[in-house]
């Protein structure tokens, strides 16, 4: 003990101080140098050095690292090195390499992962690194977000996309409101009561705030903050202590993650007729029995909650948005709707009108459900990366992350000309649905991760759509909305604009 208090003794703080830089400065070196694996990849020597330049724009600038890779690769190719160990790829017709399906090994990075990624959060499927262990906490979820198990619940999201509509009536003449904070409490009642038995109440109460995007989008905003800062991270662990030193809307985020959401997990376990995820989860014999503690349930049921409620009403607010303010579109997407009831919609029959599908496609390539990078580690296989005309060639070493970014393949002026403008005509092919695009959206991930929340967001997408088109829009307006308040300017996981969260005003006659 005392030989450790004289090596922290303050006569040897510059010593270790200077021997902290020495490492670091030799770490640099050692990046930039030809003994490194991704020596030979082209991009800023700044970036290959360390991870401040990626914190510098990350976390420093807000989010902003995606608007320079994709000035990297404008500058050097295809393939970039965007920081010491991983690649960033700007080739959206490689994406069915680097997000494999089938038994294609998968992992995710741990780098990325720590990006908000603490509490029980961090012990979930989505924050799972190793592709064996990801496939046995996914495989209990998949069958309650199959296409036929939404199919049986589809009522439940009429029923909800019937009240929301009928309480944005309600608001007549009443003032503007924000559409996302609406679709916000639409979405996050589908998915609790789909997961959980029973809604959150937000769609019933009065007015449309609060709801949890309100609390959520403190988790989104803390990021970066936690994944460049490791003693952060580690306090985050112990975030019901904290949370009341952290101003009321981050303790109330917490309160949802560590006190909330668990009530609605041992609700659902302690009711087991209902039929719902996580009573079914504990009698799976798919899941061993320690990874069905209810920390990590809880993570799971405030992963479900995040995923299911921020993406689609995102989306469905670039749908109101372009409807209102192109009336073009909303005169062709009535037209493509002859005949439907709009009291009784049908999923299967609205799934067939292929301009309401463009619509809707086209405002998921404008919306992803994660702005931000998303890396892939090939474990098992070296990848072997092709230009399309051939002239590019590059080998990428087994165990290197290698990322995409969904907004840079979006806007991929090759694959969708004009990318700054919402055209729901590029996804059609002689009036029938392009499917051969549709296999370039990342919206939803690709491969063994891709999102299990797919049918049901296509269900809510497809009925909210057509209830606003027939019943809200023919007496709404925009208010005090522009481009501005939708469009992307930088990530904090999820898309913000340069006033922060997408928002769209609206007043209704």
């Amino acid at each position: 003990m005392d030989h450790f208090k004289a090596i922290l003794s303050w006569s040897n703080i510059p010593v270790l101080l200077g021997l902290w830089i020495l490492y670091y400065a030799a770490v640099a070196v050692y990046n930039i140098s030809p003994l490194h694996p991704l020596y030979r990849f082209p991009g800023p020597k700044v970036a290959a050095m360390s991870y401040f330049y990626e914190a510098y724009f990350d976390w420093w600038l807000v989010g902003r690292y995606g608007r320079r890779i994709r000035q990297m690769h404008e500058k050097y190719g295809p393939i970039v090195r965007i920081n010491p160990d991983e690649l960033h790829c700007n080739d959206p017709y490689f994406s069915d390499e680097i997000y494999a399906g089938g038994n294609r090994i998968r992992d995710k990075w741990q780098h990325q992962l720590n990006t908000g990624a603490a509490g029980p959060v961090s012990v979930t499927g989505f924050s799972t690194v190793p592709h064996e262990l990801h496939r046995i906490r996914k495989a209990p979820f998949a069958r309650f977000f199959s296409r036929q198990q939404v199919l049986k619940l589809e009522g439940e999201v009429h029923d909800f996309t019937q009240r929301t509509i009928d309480k944005m009536l309600r608001f007549a003449n009443k003032g503007p409101f924000d559409v996302k904070e609406a679709y916000s409490c639409f979405t996050a009642d589908i998915i609790s009561q789909y997961a959980f038995g029973e809604p959150m109440g937000f769609v019933d109460q009065d007015g449309w705030e609060p709801n949890f995007a309100t609390w959520v989008k403190y988790f989104f905003k803390s990021a970066y903050l936690i994944r460049y800062n490791t003693p952060i991270r580690i306090l985050a662990q112990f975030s019901p202590l904290i949370g009341n030193f952290m101003g009321e809307n981050v303790r109330k985020m917490l309160e949802w993650m560590n006190v909330i959401i668990p009530k609605y997990v041992k609700a659902a376990i302690d009711n087991p007729e209902n039929g719902r995820v996580f009573a079914d989860l504990m009698e799976s014999d798919i899941l061993p029995e320690h990874e069905k503690s209810m920390y990590r349930l809880s993570g799971e049921g405030f992963n479900l909650l995040t995923a299911g409620t921020e993406t689609t009403a995102a989306t469905l607010t670039y749908i109101t948005y372009y409807l209102l303010v192109q009336p073009e579109l909303y005169a062709r997407l009535m037209d493509a709707l002859q005949g439907v009831d709009p009291f009784n919609l049908k999923w299967i029959d609205l799934e067939q009108r292929p301009y309401l599908w463009a619509v809707i496609h086209e405002a998921l390539r404008l919306t992803p459900g994660v702005s931000h990078r998303s890396a892939r580690i090939a474990r098992t296989e070296d990848l072997v990366y092709n230009s399309k005309d051939g002239n590019i060639r590059w080998v990428i070493p087994r165990g290197t992350p290698i990322s995409m970014t969904s907004v840079i393949n979006h806007s991929n002026e090759a694959l969708f000309p004009n990318p700054d403008a919402f055209i729901p005509e590029r996804w059609l092919v002689d009036g029938q649905p392009n499917y051969a695009l549709e296999k370039m959206l990342i919206s939803f991930g690709k491969g063994t991760r891709l999102c299990l929340g797919i049918y049901l967001a296509y269900c809510e997408l497809l009925l909210m759509t057509a209830a606003l088109a027939f019943r809200v829009l023919p007496r709404a307006r925009l208010h005090e909305t522009t481009i501005e308040d939708i469009k992307y300017d930088h990530d904090l996981i999820v898309l913000q604009t340069v006033k922060g969260s997408v928002a769209v005003r609206i007043v209704i006659s």
